[in-house]
């Protein structure tokens, strides 16, 4: 017959003790895990509304008083008959405008200002020309104000009387915009 041996062994007790303490860890693991998974929250909410800002350029007329003047024509500012009333050969006359930001964001003047003119002073190959004062790409911030001259100067090819007493209309126009000028890259 055959035989079977079973061999059994023990574990030593310090194994069992060592095993139990570290399922009893495991244990207090999983309950402090619980514990920290139960924590309070709370929260803080904000509402407000939400509006456009106002965004205006304005020019001040020669009485001294800030004006809207967003189109030309009858809505554009009226200079004296005397701000270029002494344009002669190679003469120029000259007048200071201002211009303020009346609005809440910057304004940038990045163009220089555009005149439009018709009449005979601005007209033929001896016609007379605009031209405006130190204006490089300013920034007005809130409230500021901007000056700049303008000068209509007569040729100098005027020589007789034949050129006395001409008359010109202008319009002109100053632009402003919410973001700054961007420089074009150089090309390679």
């Amino acid at each position: 017959m055959e035989e079977t041996m079973i061999i059994t062994t023990e574990v030593p007790n310090k194994r069992r003790k060592v095993t139990k303490f570290a399922l009893a860890g495991v244990a207090v693991l999983g309950v402090s895990a619980a514990a920290t998974s139960a924590a309070w929250s709370d929260n803080v909410f904000f509402g407000a509304e939400a509006a456009a800002a106002d965004f205006e350029l304005q020019g001040q007329n020669p009485n001294g008083t800030w004006v809207n003047a967003d189109t030309d024509g009858n809505a554009a500012i009226l200079l004296p008959a005397s701000a270029f009333d002494k344009v002669g050969p190679g003469i120029g006359d000259t007048y200071r405008l201002r211009v303020r930001n009346s609005g809440d964001l910057p304004i940038y003047l990045n163009k220089a200002p555009i005149p439009t003119v018709t009449g005979d002073l601005f007209s033929g190959l001896e016609a007379a020309q605009v031209t405006f004062g130190a204006y490089n790409d300013i920034e007005l911030t809130p409230g500021q104000t901007a000056s700049f001259d303008v000068t209509v100067t007569g040729p100098t090819t005027w020589e007789d009387s034949d050129y006395q007493g001409l008359l010109g209309n202008m319009v002109i126009r100053v632009e402003g915009s919410s973001s700054a000028a961007v420089a074009p890259l150089p090309i390679p």
